[in-house]
């Protein structure tokens, strides 16, 4: 479900044709779910030895790769969307939402026999690289399209000088 509405995000900003947003909305995800398969990968690490609720590989613990989405989903649709609120309670709102729901999936997680607490942590520290990783792209793309569209008044005003 997550993946699709991420898509359904990109694809709905592609066609309104802002590109950095749609780019977030997908890259974000991607990283995530990249960090998430090398780290099961590198780090095998048995499920809790407890009945679980989920027929998942027993030995696909670390780290809990619903946790670092959920993360990386909310907390990364409400950077996108805090900057189009003027009203601070909304903002704070849409905050306590991001916090809250990424500990509620972390909670159902661990409750459902999945993953242990540190397994968890890997989560949260996997899904806050992601976004940190996107923000940082984004920040630099947004500094290259401005530097890019300040280049020609840059070479009008050197051939107006250079004329005179």
């Amino acid at each position: 479900m997550r993946a699709k509405g991420v898509g359904l995000i990109g694809i709905v900003c592609a066609i309104k044709r802002r590109w950095r947003i749609a780019a977030f909305a997908v890259f974000v995800l991607v990283v995530e779910s990249a960090t998430y398969r090398v780290a099961s990968l590198v780090v095998p690490r048995d499920r809790p030895h407890v009945a679980r609720l989920d027929q998942l590989p027993a030995d696909a613990s670390y780290p809990s790769g619903h946790t670092a989405a959920a993360i990386a989903v909310y907390a990364g649709l409400v950077l996108l969307l805090t900057s189009r609120f003027k009203s601070r309670g909304a903002r704070t709102l849409l905050w306590l939402a991001a916090i809250l729901l990424p500990v509620v999936v972390a909670l159902s997680r661990m409750y459902r026999g999945m993953h242990h607490p540190l397994d968890v942590a890997g989560g949260l520290v996997v899904g806050l690289g992601a976004l940190i990783v996107l923000l940082f792209a984004c920040r630099a793309a947004g500094a290259a399209a401005e530097a890019h569209a300040s280049a020609p008044a840059q070479r009008r005003e050197r051939s107006r000088t250079a004329v005179a």
